[in-house]
């Protein structure tokens, strides 16, 4: 595929899930980071790192799964969160390529986890320590469209989780 395409579909993918952590819902965050999910998985698959692809759609079926619980409000959330994270250790050691798809992993993991709060700032909080982990995987792999988007990303988090800070 074409590689100014493939960055295309990599920048959509950031500007969604940047415009997600504005949103002051937490199913209006799942909802547009499930685009964003897609995007990602598309962009890796289509730069050949399996890591990163392998991990965002596990994230985005993850998402999904999370969304309509939140949305449906059903109980229990807990066990397909746990179920997922599980899934993804399982699939990141069966398809481990070096010590550096460690850090999709981490990401994926805590990202997962996150949205068994029902605090949006800390979902926030939780994304920005994501994001760090996904820009150093991005300068290993020198995926350059991620280490801008992924710096961008880093500073709205910020701006966001600030704006958004709970008034005491």
């Amino acid at each position: 595929m074409n590689f100014l395409i493939v960055q295309l579909i990599g920048a959509v993918g950031f500007a969604t899930i940047s415009l997600s952590y504005f949103k002051k819902d937490k199913t209006q965050i799942l909802f547009m980071q499930l685009i964003a999910y897609i995007m990602f998985s598309l962009h890796y698959y289509f730069l050949n790192g399996i890591s990163g692809a392998i991990c965002n759609l596990i994230c985005l079926l993850a998402l999904t799964v999370i969304f309509f619980f939140e949305k449906y409000h059903l109980k229990y959330k807990i066990i397909p969160t746990i179920l997922f994270c599980l899934v993804l250790l399982i699939v990141n050691i069966v398809t481990f390529q070096n010590i550096y798809s460690v850090f999709p992993l981490i990401a994926s993991e805590i990202v997962i986890l996150s949205f068994l709060t029902d605090s949006e700032n800390l979902i926030r909080i939780i994304g920005l320590i994501s994001f760090i982990c996904w820009l150093i995987y991005a300068i290993i792999y020198k995926s350059y469209i991620s280490i801008f988007f992924e710096i961008v990303i880093i500073i709205s988090n910020c701006i966001s989780i600030i704006k958004n800070k709970p008034k005491v």
